[in-house]
């Protein structure tokens, strides 16, 4: 909003008006979630199929890494395999949104991921479509 509002150079008192009330109610938000006395068991299986789920996103991003250090990705294959590890985090969030992930849930986000970790292995074994 700042960046819109900013592109004739200076801010009007109706746009700072505005720009204010968004900053104070995203605020009162996060206020209000921090203090809704709800607290997560990280022990629960909801909670340990997230941290699976995370766990194998972080092992999925150092594989693309380690693919571009070795030379076995190039600029396109790593781009796409990008692309396709993103709609796995958004499959993860939508699968989180509510605060529990249901087995059915998890299954899946687990065949998406199992999908992408086909498409690094094959990208970076050339054994698929660039």
């Amino acid at each position: 909003m700042e960046k819109s509002a900013l592109q004739d150079g200076s801010l009007s008192p109706a746009e700072k008006a505005r720009i204010e009330a968004t900053q104070n109610k995203a605020s009162s938000s996060i206020a209000a979630d921090k203090h809704n006395a709800k607290l997560g068991n990280p022990a629960s299986k909801s909670s340990q199929r997230m941290q699976a789920d995370v766990q194998r996103n972080a092992n999925q991003q150092a594989r693309i890494e380690q693919g571009v250090k070795s030379g076995q990705l190039t600029k396109k294959e790593t781009a796409s395999l990008e692309r396709g590890q993103a709609h796995v985090n958004r499959a993860e969030a939508h699968a989180a949104a509510n605060g529990h992930v249901g087995a059915t849930e998890q299954a899946r986000v687990q065949g998406k991921e199992n999908a992408q970790s086909a498409r690094v292995y094959d990208k970076k074994h050339n054994l698929a479509n660039n």
